[in-house]
């Protein structure tokens, strides 16, 4: 999934870069990828673009979400092979080169930097992830091994309970805080420790299957694709295998899957030439709304913030088209000028100087992720205010709750009328009496 909502693939024999939006809707780039390259694997980067390597002509290349790509050769060695890649825990970009038999790094400037001690001589590298130690994960295909390498070089393979011929292909970081993978040439999927202990898990999977790429689903398990079968499986983090083919074309060969920002799983089919999605089952849950007033208490004519915080509780779906509509209660009114401040997720936030909504449109938040804003509002007629919103909206998770908060707007503000209070009639006699010993006093200087 890339950084802006969207799911980004790879065309090795296109020779281009796929972007799929939630809605279905394709788009290819092509401009600055170099001729036969064969664009492999593909990940998000910290920078916000998105990071793929090139099979076929030892590049990385960078992508932005507008689609304007850069190729970075420089440090990267003749027939290494670049296959597949991931963002790893130090903020660089980290890829296995399957025929160089190294580990290659590349900062989000370009510099590149290989590893190859501890490496096991054709090792066969393959899928790569960032793993929940701070250290990276590999797969060694050829030789049945799993390998790790920390953010400052140093390889550990591990090797012990993997079944002979194994062929593991893809790993990824699952929801119990181990690494999960496949083992094509094995028909199983594996799991291990970081501190490498290893399990294989083979029931459900039908015969034949060829598991091909993993990665974690929204729902709490891992979701695998079966090359051989067309069929989608799920496994759960107890090792309960699930597989699912309605839907699927025959013969459309399942390659890479991953988690969609609408809380789906997004898969290629090599040979179908198409992109599939399947859902999870798993409930996505509408944004959250909060309000709060700066002050309790405004004098008449008098303003105050009013800030919102909008909240996406889902930890691995995005929330797209997010909204609400606040109408302020009689007497409140947007203050001249609205004092403005903050953003919500690049969408649109109106409050017009004088008039009684602020509102929000448009705006996208990643899993777990929140924004805040504020506006200044002022009272025009004394009273309590209790001000509650419309409905926190938005298009994956539907409608969410309201918020309220509420003001008081005090009588004898700035430019209001000031009460005084009545004087009572033995106040009244003093001081009539007061004035006539004054005037008296007067005279008697005046003689």
């Amino acid at each position: 999934a890339g950084p802006d909502g969207n799911l980004w693939f790879t065309e090795a024999n296109g020779n281009r870069i796929g972007r799929i939006t939630p809605l279905g809707v394709v788009t290819e780039f092509s401009a600055g990828i170099t001729a036969g390259a064969q664009p492999t694997g593909i990940a998000a980067g910290p920078d916000g673009n998105l990071w793929f390597a090139q099979n076929n002509f030892d590049r990385i290349g960078r992508i932005t979400p507008l689609g304007v790509v850069t190729e970075f050769t420089a440090g990267i060695s003749v027939n290494a092979q670049t296959n597949r890649i991931t963002a790893g825990p130090d903020g660089n970009m980290w890829f296995t080169e399957l025929t160089g038999n190294r580990i290659g790094r590349i900062t989000t400037l370009g510099v590149v930097t290989e590893f190859s001690a501890g490496i096991t001589a054709g090792a066969g590298l393959e899928g790569i992830t960032a793993g929940p130690d701070g250290n990276l994960w590999f797969t060694e295909r050829t030789i049945d091994r799993i390998g790790r390498i920390t953010p400052l070089g140093v390889v550990t393979e591990f090797s012990a309970g993997i079944t002979a011929s194994a062929f593991p292909i893809s790993i990824k970081t699952g929801p119990d805080g181990n690494l999960w993978f496949t083992e094509g040439g094995g028909n199983r999927i594996g799991r291990i420790t970081p501190l490498g202990v290893v399990t294989e898990f083979s029931a459900g999977i039908s015969a034949g299957a060829l598991p091909d790429h993993i990665t974690a689903g929204p729902d709490g398990n891992l979701w695998f694709t079966e090359f051989g079968i067309d069929r989608i499986g799920r496994i759960t983090p107890l090792g309960v295998v699930t597989e699912f083919g309605v839907g699927i074309s025959a013969g459309a060969g399942l390659f890479a899957i991953a988690a969609g920002p609408d809380g789906n799983l997004w898969f290629t089919e090599l040979n179908g030439d198409r992109i599939g999605r399947i859902t999870t089952g798993a409930a996505i849950a509408p944004p959250t709304i909060l309000k709060t007033f700066g002050a309790a208490s405004i004098p008449l004519n008098g303003s105050t913030s009013l800030t919102f915080t909008i909240n996406n509780p889902n930890a691995s779906a995005a929330l797209t088209g997010i909204g609400f509509t606040d109408s302020l209660p009689a007497g409140l009114v947007v203050s001249t000028p609205n004092g403005l401040t903050g953003a919500c997720g690049g969408g649109t936030i109106t409050a017009t100087a004088g008039l009684g909504t602020i509102s929000l449109t448009g705006a996208t938040l990643a899993g777990s992720a929140s924004c805040t804003f504020s506006a200044n509002v002022t009272g025009t007629t004394a009273g309590a205010k209790n001000n509650v919103s419309g409905g926190v909206t938005s298009v994956e998770g539907g409608t969410g709750g309201t918020a309220s908060a509420s003001v008081t707007v005090a009588a004898g503000g700035p430019g209001g009328p000031t009460n005084v209070p009545a004087l009572q009639p033995w106040a009244l006699a003093m001081l009539s009496l007061l004035l006539i010993l004054a005037g008296g006093v007067a005279l008697r200087a005046h003689r």
